[in-house]
């Protein structure tokens, strides 16, 4: 397992519970490289898996929003990120789209430190 999905699981199990009435929330990071924005789910493992986060507000490119959140999603940056607030209202839009309940917190790391 790598350290992206290590922090991830570990910000999932220190999650406090009780998003599901509030809509989804995602924890998203960027692996080693920094080249991919990798954003899971923030669900209870101790539940039952997500169902449908909703009905579907927007259909982009054969994508349904809001994302089914028992999926993984990767967004390729092509290259190293140089600007942290970009990367946040990058994941935002690309995971949230127009889902107004949704949520995103991108894990702090070395490729968003304050430049």
């Amino acid at each position: 397992m790598d350290h992206l999905h290590a922090a991830l699981l570990g910000l999932l199990l220190a999650a406090p519970a009780g998003t599901a009435a509030a809509g989804v929330a995602w924890l998203c990071g960027l692996p080693g490289d920094g080249t991919r924005l990798v954003c899971v789910a923030d669900v209870d493992p101790a539940q039952d898996p997500p169902a449908s986060a909703g009905p579907t507000t927007a259909v982009v490119n054969g994508t349904r929003f809001p994302l089914d959140a028992a999926r993984v999603y990767t967004v390729e940056l092509w290259s190293p990120p140089t600007d942290p607030d970009f990367v946040r209202l990058l994941a935002r839009a690309t995971i949230c789209y127009r889902s107004p309940a949704c949520q995103v917190t991108v894990a702090p790391g070395p490729w968003l430190a304050a430049r």
